[in-house]
């Protein structure tokens, strides 16, 4: 074991050291805007230093303009980090340690000199575990080595930091929580995304911030949904935007936020069996894609013309009108939509539409495009377990290589 992981930090570093040639950076240059020694990146790119630690790696791949951290480490992103449990479903083997930071309290700490520099630090690593979120095809693997530890070190700055200082840190720990709400919502996670986001919604309360309450209103509606409490996103979107809605008129974020709240309300709609009132609110949030603009893009809710446009094809299937939707999808150009998985679970909802038709060969060709799009997001999509189990049950000859391949990777076979 020790071989191998001697070789993987090796090729690493071959990587990192054709990378940074390819960049046009001197050693020095580049450990420096690293904020590192020469000695450590030669060090790094000879395999002698592991890149261990994601908060490193995310710096280095900033300095060498790699957008997919999947390309800078490799195989230490590559290893799709989740267990099957013994009825089948699948979970990640972060969830048990995020769970116990989520159930610590934020009591008071000691104080310590240099927390604004902290802060800005945390602040930083968030915006880049966003980027790594949206860009990468193992974002599952990325988070769940990314929010334990911005957890703790939010938590932990909030504790250091005295009263009069701590609304910035309130705001620090609303960010992290929607952080981890996210992550355990795709992972398969409800009853702890909840707990997230009530935590995110305390923390945006005690900062004060309407963008951070609208952030959180979203991640609650998120939360709210994967349970299947289409009263309760009702409610959330209500409260949320009549709170934003005086903004919209002069902050686009706030105007972007509202058009979240519609769509997700939107599918709450079309799961209950209400598709009039799920394309009301769709049309809310087309008009605020509208308004906005066609290079409007919000990193955190994805909301922008493109992923209005995915949200019909997904009421379409929602509501029982596959066709309809699968219609609606050819006229859509995904890559409008600036997160891989975004994409996937796009490509997730057409697999489901074609499925629901009988249509077995157009259902597995969606979900192969999903896992080309995002690696990770098939593994914790109950429906895709169900479309794989029936292909392999309904062929009479020995099945497509890709799908048992699948298969085996979701430990079905």
């Amino acid at each position: 074991m020790a071989d191998e992981k001697d070789d993987l930090d090796r090729r690493v570093g071959l990587r990192v050291r054709a990378l940074r040639l390819r960049r046009g950076l001197g050693v020095g240059a580049c450990a420096e805007l690293c904020g590192r020694s020469p000695e450590w990146l030669r060090q790094v790119e000879r395999g002698e230093q592991p890149l261990d630690k994601l908060s490193t790696v995310m710096q280095l791949a900033q300095v060498l303009g790699v957008t997919d951290l999947g390309s800078l480490v490799g195989e230490k992103l590559g290893v799709l980090t989740f267990a099957v449990l013994p009825k089948g479903r699948p979970t990640h083997q972060a969830v048990p340690l995020v769970r116990r930071i989520l159930s610590a309290p934020t009591l008071p700490g000691a104080s310590r000199p240099g927390l604004p520099a902290e802060i800005r630090k945390v602040e930083k690593r968030i915006a880049q575990a966003w980027h790594a979120w949206h860009g990468s095809r193992t974002p599952y693997t990325a988070l769940g080595i990314i929010v334990p530890d911005l957890l703790r070190d939010a938590i932990d700055l909030h504790r250091a930091t005295p009263e009069p200082g701590r609304r910035r840190t309130w705001a620090l720990l609303a960010e992290v929580f929607q952080m981890a709400q996210r992550f355990l919502y795709c992972v398969g996670e409800p009853e702890l995304a909840v707990r997230a986001a009530d935590r995110a919604m305390v923390a945006a309360e005690e900062a004060d911030d309407p963008l951070l309450l609208g952030v959180s209103a979203w991640t609650s509606c998120m939360a709210a949904l994967a349970g299947g409490r289409f009263d309760e996103v009702e409610d959330i979107t209500g409260s949320a935007t009549s709170h934003l809605q005086p903004l919209s008129n002069r902050s686009s974020d706030a105007l972007s936020l509202c058009g979240s709240l519609y769509l997700f309300t939107a599918i709450g709609y079309a799961r209950d069996n209400r598709p009039a009132d799920a394309w009301r609110l769709w049309d809310r949030a087309a008009e605020a894609a509208d308004r906005l603009g066609p290079s409007h893009h919000n990193n955190l809710t994805m909301f922008s013309e493109g992923n209005v446009g995915i949200y019909a094809v997904a009421i379409d299937i929602e509501s029982g009108k596959a066709k309809s939707g699968l219609t609606r999808a050819n006229s859509i150009d995904e890559s409008r939509v600036l997160s891989t998985n975004r994409q996937a679970q796009h490509k997730l909802d057409l697999a489901r539409g074609h499925w629901t038709r009988g249509e077995l060969a157009a259902a597995l060709h969606s979900l192969y495009e999903s896992e080309h799009a995002s690696a990770e997001t098939i593994l914790y999509n109950p429906i895709v377990r169900e479309i794989i189990m029936a292909s392999l049950a309904s062929l009479s000859r020995r099945p497509d290589a890709r799908l048992l391949d699948l298969a085996r990777r979701l430990q079905l076979l």
